[in-house]
């Protein structure tokens, strides 16, 4: 293959290609929560010694950890609380400053308390619902990080603006722009005949540019809200530049398919003729290079996936291991093509249309997002047990069969199916559909109590709730906001009810890949990431009394639902385990097979390198000599085939990631577009 192909992708070593999780404990430090706990000290009670403590702590610690994270941005407050008067108000001459400042101090520092107390973990969040907290604590997380007066120290600011070769009088659409840190300095170098169109869609930073632009007198840029469908520019405006920094990886990794078609697609309008798209990213960086505190992207995969949206890369630039900014033309959308799967080679994956290699979309989270029809199929559901309406039942049983292999497979629909066949079933059939325990106990939860839990799932999750929402065909996704009943308690029945759901076979396929696995009587088998126990129990049934099941999770939620069935059914052969992120937490030398379902795209997306590194060798090392790791995840499927409603990743990503860390594929199988199974064996040392 030609090394000049912008479709094809090495992979060279063991790192994931891409990066998106939070790293949280991870990159919590004693360090940095001591120099967090001096400064709230010198808040709580003027000592300018905490302060000088609290600068020695960090600059023993910049850039040792937290590369581009918020250690400069509070060192630089700390030296401005140690300034005179007079230098104080030198610097405040310059707006971005001033703002950042009283965005710091104002009501007795309390932004900058809030964020110290809740990042360091020196104050958690209490029980019950902190959706408010939380999002504020994300718009200050963005601040501190984005509007960071010293800002320059870890990114060479200047020297990234200086290649863009920007010009008086250009037009520019600053995508994703946060608070406006280069809003405003586009702002400065386009002058009054140029624009810069500030586009966001969260309402904090909105709001924020809203009240800068207000106060500064700046009359070239202005506010716009965005969204998924598309950049947010009206159909007449024409732009030079679209410039989009620290965004990418989330239009790669969280879009759909149709998002991003349509969010790439308004960018190709927006620009004028030979207009340039701009992108700036944190790239992953080589063993012995200190990466960047958060999300990351290869940029190879940026520029195989524009190949196809018709972007040609004409410069780039990278001044420091952790950023770099690409340029692109943009040129005519060529044909995509067709390479067969089974011709890879596998330490390369062709790249073979716009669609993503990995997607990371949050399941159970409160925004539903269901179609008119999914809302129209709820809506009918719940008004039927309401009414215990047999007719409106079946109708809406009715619904879901149509609905569900052509959207969200694998999410609630099929599981919704069956509590109605069992709702409507005779004592004798509920008898029937109940002999398995774990369904018994699936059933138990939800349908107890006049099926209760199961009504107010169907409430909240379909958003029926809402006053307003008298028109059940009226297609509008609501965010749903925690005020009448918990967010998290949704989620976690949101969870256990798909992922136990006795209607999995109907779009799984769930006994045609478990054959995959090999198991057998005696055996002892982990279940890494089990969940509400669905495949923990059907493990248990296989090896029998004389094996062992470990059943894994860091989800506390999760593994009750193990801890209570196997309570009360007395399955001595299953063994919760809480386990952590780097560490299955297992027996060295102990399991003839690891079994992970839905879990290791989490891993690759989600977990930095040395988290990573850390929890697959806990894997090796718990594996026998002649153990199996079986992954089973949800593939990107081709366009025009529905995918599975969350995440997903390309098997060839893991194949060739797992050979790096000493695994061989021994077989892999696809038994519906949307799952993959593939079988390794651990290799010798």
């Amino acid at each position: 293959m030609a090394s000049n192909d912008p479709t094809v992708l090495n992979i060279v070593d063991r790192q994931s290609l891409i990066h998106v999780g939070s790293l949280d404990s991870f990159d919590i430090t004693e360090g940095g929560k001591s120099a967090a706990r001096l400064i709230l000290e010198y808040l709580d009670k003027p000592d300018p010694d905490k302060l000088h403590e609290a600068i020695d702590i960090y600059e023993d610690i910049i850039p040792n950890e937290n590369f581009g994270g918020e250690y400069t941005a509070l060192e630089w407050l700390c030296r401005y609380f140690l300034m005179d008067d007079k230098k104080k108000q030198d610097i405040e001459g310059i707006p971005a400053v001033r703002s950042f400042k009283n965005m710091m101090i104002k009501n007795d520092h309390d932004n900058l308390k809030t964020y110290l107390q809740y990042k360091y973990h020196i104050v958690e969040y209490g029980d019950g619902d902190n959706t408010e907290l939380k999002a504020r604590m994300r718009f200050l997380e963005d601040y501190i990080l984005f509007n960071n007066p010293d800002r320059e120290r870890w990114e060479t600011t200047r020297e990234n603006i200086e290649r863009l070769a920007l010009k008086s009088g250009m037009e520019i659409a600053d995508v994703g722009c946060g608070p406006g840190y280069y809003s405003f300095k586009f702002s400065d170098i386009v002058g009054p005949e140029g624009k810069v169109y500030a586009i966001e869609t969260n309402p904090r930073h909105l709001e924020y540019l809203e009240e800068y632009v207000s106060e500064n007198d700046i009359s070239n840029v202005a506010v716009t809200r965005s969204s998924f469908e598309g950049i947010g520019l009206s159909p007449d405006i024409k732009v030079d530049i679209v410039y989009i920094c620290s965004l990418y990886h989330n239009v790669y990794a969280a879009f759909t398919d149709a998002e991003r078609d349509s969010f790439v697609g308004s960018i190709r309008h927006a620009l004028r003729s030979g207009g340039r798209l701009i992108i700036v990213d944190n790239d992953l960086v080589t063993d012995g290079e200190l990466p960047y505190h958060g999300p990351y992207v290869n940029k190879n995969m940026i520029v195989a996936q524009l190949h196809y949206y018709g972007f040609k890369l004409a410069d780039s630039f990278q001044f420091t291991p952790q950023r770099y900014g690409l340029i692109f033309d943009m040129v005519d959308i060529p044909e995509s093509v067709d390479r067969d799967i089974a011709d890879r080679i596998r330490h390369t994956v062709n790249v073979n249309s716009s669609g993503s290699l990995i997607r990371y979309r949050i399941i159970g989270t409160a925004t539903s997002g269901y179609t008119v029809r999914g809302k129209r199929c709820g809506r009918m559901m719940y008004e039927g047990l309401k009414e215990d309406s047999e007719p409106k039942l079946k109708e809406a049983y009715r619904m879901f069969e149509e609905l569900y292999p052509k959207e969200r497979v694998g999410d609630d629909y099929t599981a919704l199916m069956w509590f109605i066949t069992y709702y409507l079933a005779d004592e004798d059939k509920k008898a029937e559909m109940t002999e398995d325990k774990l369904t018994r106990f699936y059933a138990g939860f939800f349908c107890d109590n006049g099926y209760d839990r199961l009504k107010t799932y169907l409430l909240y999750k379909f958003h029926l709730e809402l006053e307003n929402d008298n028109d059940p065909n009226e297609d509008t996704n609501y965010d749903y906001t925690g005020k009448d009943f918990p967010i998290p308690t949704i989620n976690e029945w949101n969870e256990f009810l798909i992922f136990n759901n006795p209607n999995r076979f109907m779009w799984e396929k769930t006994e045609e890949f478990l054959a995959e696995t090999g198991i057998k009587e005696g055996e002892t088998v982990a279940d890494i990431g089990c969940g509400g126990g669905f495949f923990t129990w059907k493990f248990a049934q296989a090896v029998g009394e004389r094996g062992m099941v470990y059943a894994t999770e860091i989800n506390e939620d999760a593994l009750h639902y193990v801890q209570d069935f196997k309570g009360e059914y007395g399955v001595a052969h299953i063994r919760p385990i809480e386990a952590k992120m780097n560490d299955c937490t297992l027996p060295e030398d102990s399991l003839d097979m690891i079994f992970m379902c839905s879990m290791y795209h989490a891993v690759y997306i989600t977990d930095i390198e040395f988290v990573k590194d850390d929890f697959i060798a806990s894997l090796r090392k718990a594996l026998k000599k002649d153990g199996r790791l079986v992954i089973v995840d949800n593939n990107i499927t081709d366009r025009g085939v529905p995918s599975y409603y969350g995440p997903g990743i390309c098997p060839e990503l893991v194949i060739a990631q797992l050979q790096y860390y000493g695994f061989r594929l021994v077989s892999e199988k696809y038994p519906i577009p949307q799952r993959f199974v593939l079988v390794f064996k651990k290799e010798e040392a």
